[in-house]
Parts: structure tokens; C-alpha cells; sequence
């Protein structure tokens, strides 16, 4: 967003234009088990009103492979808690269909010319589900307790202060600029908790209670079985690029956890669950073909990669890890790691990222497949062999590399679907599968030449900074596992957080992506599809996948989606 000048913008502005796009959508109603797009009352066999297994079709079931270990929204880290965390809380913005952030319980917000200094105007009339107001003490509140607890916290850690300058005003002040704080304040990792609750609560809070904003509230944990949500009757303040602003359709969500793979998989095509996007990525033919289900698939922006570790000999040499990158081809990886279920990138940031690098100026930039390539470079380090696929030498030492996979099938099928790749032009890749911890030790001891990763994020600027950045160095306990430093790469990513001016910020990016593929410190391979499987009784997720980001606006099913 360009901060050429003052700068607001109004959530009930911005509805004529987003609600325009969305004619045509049809979903079910607000209320209810009846379809009110078709007229048809919808059955399933789903949960009783207790929660429980039963034939009542007001519950409506989701299947998960890992189980929550708090609801506590700001000491959650992993994808399960975010999952159930979704229907419970929402965030101040949220990004609409044209993956920008816009107000969702901020009414308007304004910002100085220099993004230092932000002011909410804070929507009136949102409840939490206990029946206490959001107001600006309680929004003050929130962020003060996710900076302080959250794994998160670096959103908003910036932040010289906030301060609530009017009963639902909050005036947020920066020592430096901060333009991407409203695309920060989408995660939804920042929603909103209702302090008298926490108080109240205690320590048990997010185990024992819950209490948000959402759609749906809390009613109870079967701690390692499920935790069902039920509906929020007053809700009514979902966004204006929903069909559905009101209450959920489901009087009730409940979360089962099956572990097992096979078990989610039956309980899918055949037995209670409604839906999961926990599918795992070999299965998803089983559901396509079940005469049950139906399964939605879209090019996600997660990339899987190798981090190569520039500190170690031989991988320290840019040549060599050139010709890596030219060596893997990478349908074979597709296949093997993803069944398929993934597409080539050819650059670390997916091109369904914003501000992602152009594919062909990708290409370009040295990360096309050639074995000959490959051969060149290598040719080039003074690593030579007397025929194709004999390992290379100089100085009579063999060219070996120490290469770490994770015990996880995709990740493992990866690396050894990679090493007889590299094999053919002559590089002794020594596959190693270790289980996490084992794993994460040696790369954080620099032990790897290369090892098998995936990691990434929505805007390039955030797929960058954790992997790639000079301050995050596994040594150092962070995820850059290349133990790459480069001072320019830095400077640009900084710039591209930190500039006022839009134009500056996406320039710096792209600028900073094609340092990337001239240094090579990671080999991109592939990006994953996201899927959701269903059954074919749920209606309205054809408007919830509209959003081009669905897989990531868990949410928003919560308002769409019916049985």
C-alpha cells in the first residue's frame, strides 16, 4: 500500500466494489441445515447436539492427523491449533480476494506519510462470546500479551507502543517505518482474546476455556479425542467479501483427531468425517474416486527445496552448488515425494506468492535442468571424471556430500529420489534419513552439505526472511540451514519491509530474489498443491475456495461450508 500521503480506509467503503465480484455465488444460508441455495434439506450421518457421534445433521465433522496441545491463540504455534483457532478468533484485517489486507474488525485505520505511527478506529458492537466489548483497552491488551507470549511476537515486536487514544481508537507508533503492519495484522495468530476471561481462567485458559470473537465458541475438549465449537448466534460481523456474514451454518464443528493415515482416510470416504485438509498427498486419488467424496486441490505456496550449506566444503564453492540446482530434475520428485500432487518452481518463491519473480526471469538466471549445464560447472570447480557418472575428483579426493532427509515420506522419497540425480553427473551424494531431532541437531551443528526442506510464505518478502536471512543462520537457532549470509541480499529484504513508497518496497524484493538465484544457497524443486477432501453432501465450497489463498483462510469455511 503507497503511504504517499495520508492515508484511510474504510471497511464499509470498501464493500460496493469486493461484493460486486462475488454475483453469481451461491451457498447455503446463515442458519440452519437446510440448503438454501437448492431448497433441499441436507442429511449426513454427523454429531448430536452433545457433540457426541450420533445421526443429527447439525454437526458438522473435520478430521485432523494432529492434535492441538493449547487453544491458547497466543502461545499456539502449529497448523492443528491454528485450525480450530480459526472458528474461535479473527484478527483485526483480513485479506480479501485480491490478496490484500483490508479492515475486518477495525472500521477505518489511518497512516502517517512515513508509516511510523498507525490509528484504528475499532468496529463497535463486536462481542467476544462471553458478552464483553472489543474496545481499544482490549485490543491494547491483545497485543501486548501476543508480544509477550506468542512464538509469533516478531509481528508486532517492532512497535515502540500502542495505545488505546479513544474508547475505540488505538494509536500504534513505530521507531522506524513499518508499512506492512496492516498484512501483519491478517495472521491469524493476532486475533483477540477476552482479557476478563484470561483472568478469570488462569493458567487453564486454552485448555479448559477458550474466548474469542469468531463465529463458533467454545463447549468442550476431549483432550486427544476432539474439541467441538458451537455456533455464536450473535455473530455478525463476517467480512463483506463473504456470502455468509452471520452465524455459521453447522450449529456445531467438532474436530476428531486420527492420527493415523488410513484411519482419517476411511473416516472420510466412509465413515463420519465431513471433511480435512489433512489428506495426505498419496491418497488423494483414493478420495477423488470414492463414491462419497470429492476432493478440491490448488497450487499452494509452500516450496520444497534443498537448503544448500555454504560454509561447507565443497558446497562453500558457488559452482558446485550451480550445478546441483542444474542437475535435479524435478518431475521425478513430483512424482515420487507428492504422487504428483505438486508443480516445478524455479525460483525459491513459488510464483503464486505476491511479488514473486517472474518464471522465465528465473530460468534465465541460471535455474534451468541441463545435465550439461551441471557438467560445466563442475568442470569449472576443477572437479573432474573420465566418463558420465563416475564420481568426480580433484587433487584425488572424491566430490561427496553429506545429504540430510527427514524421516517424513515426502521428505525422504525427496532425497532419494535427489541423490542418484546428482549421481549422473557425478556428485556422491550419502543420503542420510534422520528422525527430527537427530536431524535438526546436525544441521544446527553445520554437519550437511545439503539437506531436504520446505518452508515458505504468501508475499515473498516472508518466504525470504526466515530461511534466507543473514541473522537466521541455524547456527544461531534460527532456519536458515544454508548458513547463508550475503550483506546485499539483507539490505533489500530490510528495504523491502521498511520503505514507505510500494514501488521501493516490490523493486527491493524482486532485487533480492535474483541475488538468491545468482548465489544459490537453496536448489527450488517443487511447490505442493493444498487439498481438501469433502463429502459430497457439504455445499458451499465453491464460494469458499474463491479466495485464492483458501487453503490459508481456514475461517472462512466456517461461515461457508454446510452439510
Amino acid at each position: 500500500m503507497d503511504n504517499d500521503s495520508k492515508l484511510s480506509v474504510s471497511r464499509r467503503r470498501y464493500v460496493g466494489s469486493v461484493t460486486a465480484g462475488l454475483t453469481g455465488i451461491s451457498l447455503a444460508g446463515c442458519t440452519g441445515t437446510e440448503n438454501q441455495a437448492t431448497g433441499t434439506e441436507s442429511t449426513g450421518d454427523t454429531g448430536s447436539s452433545d457433540g457426541t457421534a450420533g445421526d443429527k445433521a447439525d454437526t458438522f465433522v473435520v478430521g485432523s492427523s494432529s492434535k492441538p496441545s493449547t487453544l491458547d491463540i497466543h502461545k499456539a504455534t502449529r497448523r492443528p491449533e491454528e485450525t480450530v483457532l480459526s472458528a474461535l478468533h479473527e484478527p483485526l484485517f483480513r485479506l480479501n480476494e485480491n490478496k490484500e489486507p483490508v479492515p475486518h474488525l477495525a472500521a477505518d485505520y489511518s497512516v502517517n506519510e512515513d508509516a511510523t505511527e498507525f490509528v484504528f478506529q475499532i468496529e463497535q458492537g463486536v462481542t467476544f462470546h462471553n458478552g464483553d466489548e472489543l474496545t481499544a483497552e482490549e485490543v491494547v491488551y491483545n497485543w501486548e500479551r501476543f508480544v509477550e507470549n506468542s512464538p509469533s511476537s516478531y509481528l508486532l515486536s517492532p512497535a515502540k507502543a500502542f495505545e488505546a487514544t479513544g474508547e475505540y481508537e488505538v494509536t500504534v507508533t513505530f521507531d522506524a517505518p513499518y508499512p506492512l503492519l496492516p498484512r501483519y495484522l491478517t495472521d491469524p495468530l493476532t486475533g483477540f482474546v477476552s482479557k476478563r476471561a484470561v483472568e478469570e481462567a488462569g493458567e487453564s485458559y486454552g485448555q479448559d476455556i477458550a474466548v474469542g470473537t469468531g463465529p463458533y465458541q467454545w463447549k468442550n475438549w476431549e483432550h486427544g479425542t476432539a474439541i467441538v465449537l458451537s455456533k455464536f448466534e450473535e455473530y455478525g460481523w463476517g467480512p463483506e467479501f463473504a456470502a455468509n456474514q452471520g452465524p455459521g451454518n453447522p450449529e456445531q464443528f467438532r474436530f476428531e483427531i486420527h492420527p493415523e493415515a488410513t484411519t482419517l482416510l476411511n473416516e472420510l470416504t466412509s465413515g463420519g468425517v465431513h471433511g480435512s485438509s489433512y489428506i495426505t498427498l498419496s491418497d488423494t486419488k483414493e478420495v477423488e474416486q470414492a463414491d462419497s467424496t470429492n476432493l478440491i486441490r490448488k497450487q499452494y505456496t509452500r516450496p520444497g527445496y534443498l537448503a544448500i550449506n555454504v560454509e561447507k566444503k565443497p558446497t562453500d564453492n558457488v559452482h558446485v552448488r550451480r550445478a546441483i540446482t542444474h542437475a535435479v530434475r524435478k518431475q521425478p520428485v513430483i512424482e515420487a515425494a507428492l504422487g504428483g500432487e505438486g508443480y516445478p518452481i524455479w525460483s525459491i518463491v513459488p510464483p503464486v506468492a505476491v511479488n514473486a519473480l517472474d518464471e522465465e526471469k528465473a530460468k534465465e538466471l541460471g535455474q534451468t535442468v541441463s545435465q550439461e549445464k551441471a557438467r560445466k560447472e563442475l568442470d569449472a570447480a576443477g572437479w573432474t571424471n573420465s566418463k558420465q557418472g563416475e564420481v568426480r575428483t580433484k587433487n584425488g579426493e572424491e566430490l561427496k556430500l553429506t545429504f540430510y532427509a527427514f524421516t517424513i515420506p515426502r521428505y525422504k522419497k525427496m532425497g532419494k529420489v535427489v541423490a542418484p540425480l546428482l549421481g549422473e553427473v557425478g556428485i556422491k551424494a550419502e543420503l542420510e534419513i534422520l528422525e527430527a531431532g537427530t536431524l535438526y541437531k546436525n544441521l544446527q551443528s553445520g554437519n550437511h552439505n545439503i539437506t531436504t526442506m520446505a518452508y515458505g510464505g504468501n508475499w515473498a518478502v516472508n518466504a525470504l526472511e526466515p530461511i534466507l536471512k543473514g541473522e537466521n543462520t541455524a547456527t544461531e537457532g534460527g532456519t536458515n540451514y544454508s548458513l547463508w549470509q550475503n550483506d546485499e541480499f539483507d539490505s533489500l529484504l530490510e528495504k523491502a519491509k521498511t520503505s514507505p513508497e510500494q514501488a521501493t518496497r516490490e523493486q527491493a524484493i524482486l532485487d533480492a530474489q535474483k541475488v538468491v538465484l545468482e548465489e544459490v544457497p537453496v536448489t527450488p524443486i517443487c511447490a505442493f498443491n493444498k487439498v481438501y477432501g469433502h463429502k459430497k453432501s457439504v455445499s458451499g465450497t465453491d464460494s469458499w475456495t474463491e479466495h485464492p489463498w483458501w487453503p490459508d483462510q481456514e475461517w472462512l469455511n466456517r461461515l461457508e461450508l454446510d452439510v
